[in-house]
């Protein structure tokens, strides 16, 4: 029992003289540096959840359900003035990995007469590639992948396999998603893509104008890196 004391002490001496501890290497490069594998007997589970820590740092245990769950956000108001509510905005990709790319999947539903069933929407922004030479162009755009979109230059409700359409945001205030029976006039909603090209960040928001609502669940959101 001495020597266990005095060798805590001894380690507790020397680690307030050198702010970080090595395990299994002499060089460490972090407050606390292992060389191998690390067992926390506290954290063992058999449902294989996901270890994470809280706002102080401890660290705990949660269900992919708690960290997947859909997020539901409602953009509403009785104003043909145009509307936007942030659905998501963060890390997306890393500027300087031409393979870096990230998805975010939403379930969305307006009050357009028009919008009569829940989209499953995709926004999956990645590298543009230069179509003369199939080089990468250095910047980062979205596109948007769901079975809403656009029938020979004209806005559809929906479209059916094998015809899958591509819908964009090329300009400020345009809408992707049309309906009827508003209250002012023709209502529209879309999901438009903000992208930082230094950051890697991306914000992704709800806009509307001429409804009542536009209820957008987020559902997920993937991000992949070449290394």
């Amino acid at each position: 029992m001495k020597t266990r004391i005095i060798f805590f002490v001894a380690v507790v001496f020397f680690s307030s003289l050198k702010s970080q501890v090595g395990i299994n290497t002499t060089t460490p490069t972090h407050t606390l540096d292992v060389d191998g594998l690390v067992r926390v007997r506290g954290l063992s589970n058999a449902e294989n959840k996901i270890v994470a820590a809280n706002a102080q740092g401890v660290l705990t245990l949660l269900s992919p359900e708690e960290i997947f769950s859909p997020k539901a956000l409602l953009n509403t108001s009785t104003s043909p003035a145009e509307q936007r509510l942030t659905i998501y905005e963060g890390q997306c990709f890393q500027p300087t990995d031409n393979a870096s790319s990230c998805t975010v999947r939403v379930n969305h539903y307006s009050s357009c007469a028009g919008f009569t069933r829940a989209v499953d929407t995709q926004i999956v922004v990645g590298q543009t590639i230069n179509t003369g030479n199939g080089q990468f162009l250095g910047t980062w755009a979205s596109r948007f992948i769901d079975h809403k979109g656009y029938v020979g230059g004209a806005t559809a409700a929906e479209q059916i396999a094998p015809d899958y359409p591509r819908v964009s945001y090329p300009t400020a205030n345009s809408a992707n998603y049309l309906g009827s029976g508003s209250f002012s006039g023709q209502c529209n909603a879309d999901i438009v893509t903000t992208i930082n090209q230094t950051t890697g960040e991306v914000k992704i928001e709800s806009v509307k104008r001429s409804m009542f609502a536009h209820l957008v669940y987020l559902l997920s959101i993937s991000r992949s890196r070449s290394n």
